[in-house]
């Protein structure tokens, strides 16, 4: 038992399970939008990941040459994720390179300062709005122009070529998508409330707990409208996953408070995506 703990610690430790659960929400996000996906994407993507997430977590440790668990592991994952994602970017086009950098650079001014003793840190609720934005640059934007990825923008009757509707469509779901990142994002704000300065002025520091999490959950609801209002209720794949999965992440964002294990945001919370993806397969 101790050895699989190990090892599940080690699998969220290393952001190999917020890479799988991140590629699994951007399959699900695009589930009827690709003609063509190769694995490179796919891989290039839980590269940029696991890369990001280990630099946030772990790179001021470094800097400061401070112990942390799986430290040789991680290094060594974090520079061989590094060199594939290096190829990767080299191999694709411009437009994946320019996703990339400005994906990258809030991670980068978020964990380091941008004039001395001052980073991105210091403003109100950034940690939210950085992690949004930059998943939804990945998510939307990078495959727009990649070479790896051919996109249809299916939207029942809609499709390519590009329309004004299609790309008003599309439009709505990026601002859904950012809605949902904010609400999956909000039971780790609770959850790190103990461990955080109040420095960060993270949500449930500015407006408490309780608030937090009545906000998290009006965006679920926020989210809901938006669909209902674009397609009715439909009774597509898309919308019965839809209406079990965004329910489940409205739940899971009102107990997060009571269930004190981190493995519960870690682990079953980050899960989530992957839920929904299972759900579109499945019902396809």
């Amino acid at each position: 038992m101790k050895g699989f703990q190990t090892l599940l610690d080690f699998y969220i430790r290393s952001s190999f399970h917020v890479a799988f659960c991140f590629v699994a929400l951007f399959l699900a996000f695009h589930f009827r939008n690709f003609i063509k996906l190769d694995d490179a994407m796919l891989l290039l993507i839980f590269c940029g990941v696991v890369i990001g997430y280990n630099i946030i977590k772990y790179a001021a440790l470094l800097l400061e040459r401070k112990y942390f668990r799986f430290k040789t592991a991680i290094i060594t994952i974090t520079a061989t994720a590094s060199g594939i994602a290096a190829y990767l970017i080299i191999s694709d086009s411009l437009w994946t390179a320019v996703m990339v950098f400005i994906a990258s650079a809030f991670s980068v001014f978020y964990a380091f300062p941008l004039i001395r003793h001052h980073n991105l840190r210091q403003v109100p609720i950034i940690k939210l709005v950085l992690v949004a934005i930059s998943w939804v640059i990945i998510i939307c934007f990078l495959p727009l122009k990649s070479v790896y990825v051919n996109f249809e923008y299916s939207y029942d009757s809609l499709a390519s070529p590009i329309t004004d509707s299609v790309k008003w469509l599309y439009g709505l779901d990026i601002v859904q998508l950012f809605l949902l990142i904010i609400a999956l994002c909000i039971p780790f704000e609770i959850r790190d409330l103990q461990y955080d300065s109040p420095q960060l002025k993270t949500l449930p520091q500015l407006i408490g707990i309780h608030r937090t999490k009545l906000l998290g959950v009006s965006l679920c609801i926020i989210y809901l409208v938006m669909e209902i209002i674009q397609f009715g209720f439909a009774t597509n794949i898309w919308a019965v996953s839809t209406y079990i999965v965004v329910p489940i992440i409205a739940v899971s964002i009102w107990f997060s408070d009571v269930f004190k294990s981190d493995y519960y945001t870690s682990f079953f919370v980050e899960a989530i995506p992957v839920l929904w993806l299972g759900l579109l397969l499945l019902l396809n």
